[in-house]
């Protein structure tokens, strides 16, 4: 099949959505397909088969800072949508009207048999945000109904769907990692270097976070619960040779310096992980923790964790955390009640010091991501893309 991702932002930022089409992309293309990407302004192009279609102006939006698109021309996709002659476009939702808009209202005018299906990644952080999405569902409610199928990739995503757009129905196929690629490039890269920080051969009881230093991502959190353990040792018994490394930048970066200097657990500041990097720090944890508050639609950094062999991964109760760790309560926290910095202290010593709880929790751990392998998602979405 030649298959189209319709995306309005740019390929440049490794977010989620973009790791979600690049990850689908490598697989489909694997199996044989032709795979287009028909997105916002990119200069990095780090997949083969880019159509840029649009300038991008960024804003701040749900708690995040996308880039959407100026009006493209209506030639330019009409053209684009004649030469590739389509079997599936894939728009990643929700869209802009100037954009992937368009880029509906003119396929089936090009090619009615081009299939149209849509996946949905957002959930909203306030009521701003929802209230937006469901402007932007009215703007969008013509092409949404030249819409074949949509996609959710949780049920919080495709409660928004319902709410904001009146989707009346979504099928669920989660986001995908590449659970095979992360192993592969582990074992080819073997013994790490003993000075980098995040070298499991340089730190053991090693507890990472990686994310954007903002307060919705929960960094501060887990520094509250550092400070708890801390000041009540009676109640909280870390392992002497504890070591905890952050990962990220965001504008809550130099506070949580400066509070983690008055610590004496040891800790690590590391700045953006790219990447090629990311896959050996998350394996470097014995703990990694994900404090996130809100507006989580899935969580692809819980199954990247898992990919890579973190110990234990342990996980905001936010609801698209929730989600993605099918309820367990073993490894989700609340992050909102009054002692949770208690609660998340006492579930890392727990991580730290039950080896056999660790061990099980690590066991099912390795169950789930099979769940989230590119591979079984694929599968999934050749279904939708091929309906009987």
């Amino acid at each position: 099949m030649r298959i189209g991702f319709v995306f309005d932002d740019s390929l440049d930022a490794p977010d989620g959505v973009q790791q979600y089409i690049m990850t689908v992309g490598r697989e489909l293309v694997r199996r044989g397909h032709q795979v287009v990407y028909l997105v916002g302004e990119t200069a990095t192009h780090p997949v083969d088969g880019i159509v840029p279609f649009s300038r991008n102006v960024a804003v701040r939006f749900n708690g995040n800072i996308m880039r959407i698109p100026l009006p493209t021309s209506r030639e330019k996709i009409r053209q684009t949508l004649r030469h590739y002659d389509f079997d599936v476009l894939h728009v990643q939702a929700p869209y802009s009207p100037f954009m992937a808009g368009r880029v509906i209202d003119q396929a089936k005018k090009v090619s009615p048999r081009t299939r149209i299906v849509a996946t949905y990644h957002i959930a909203p952080y306030s009521g701003l945000a929802m209230a937006g999405g469901k402007i932007l569902g009215w703007l969008n409610a013509s092409s949404r109904r030249k819409i074949d199928q949509v996609i959710a990739v949780s049920t919080v995503a495709a409660d928004y769907a319902r709410q904001a757009e009146g989707v009346a129905q979504a099928t669920f196929i989660p986001n995908p990692v590449d659970c095979l690629a992360v192993r592969q490039r582990l074992e080819e890269e073997g013994e790490r270097d003993p000075d980098r920080p995040f070298d499991r051969v340089h730190h053991r009881n090693h507890v990472v976070f990686l994310g954007r230093f903002v307060e919705r991502k929960g960094a501060v959190l887990l520094l509250d619960a550092l400070e708890y353990a801390q000041a009540h040792p009676d109640q909280v018994s870390f392992p002497d040779d504890i070591h905890v490394s952050f990962a990220g930048k965001g504008p809550l970066l130099e506070e949580s310096k400066k509070r983690a200097a008055a610590l004496k657990i040891p800790t690590d500041f590391l700045g953006f992980i790219d990447e090629e990097e990311k896959a050996p720090y998350l394996a470097s944890a014995d703990v990694a923790v994900f404090p996130s508050k809100a507006a989580e639609s899935f969580g692809i950094v819980l199954i990247e964790a898992m990919a890579a062999g973190s110990g234990v991964v342990l996980a905001g109760d936010n609801p698209g955390y929730h989600s993605t760790m099918l309820g367990n309560e073993e490894i989700l926290f609340d992050v909102t009640s009054p002692d949770r910095a208690r609660k998340l202290a006492m579930l890392i010593a727990k991580a730290l010091n039950d080896d056999v709880w660790a061990r099980k929790i690590h066991s099912w751990q390795e169950k789930l991501i099979t769940r989230y392998d590119v591979r079984t998602v694929v599968d999934q979405l050749e279904a939708v893309y091929r309906p009987q």
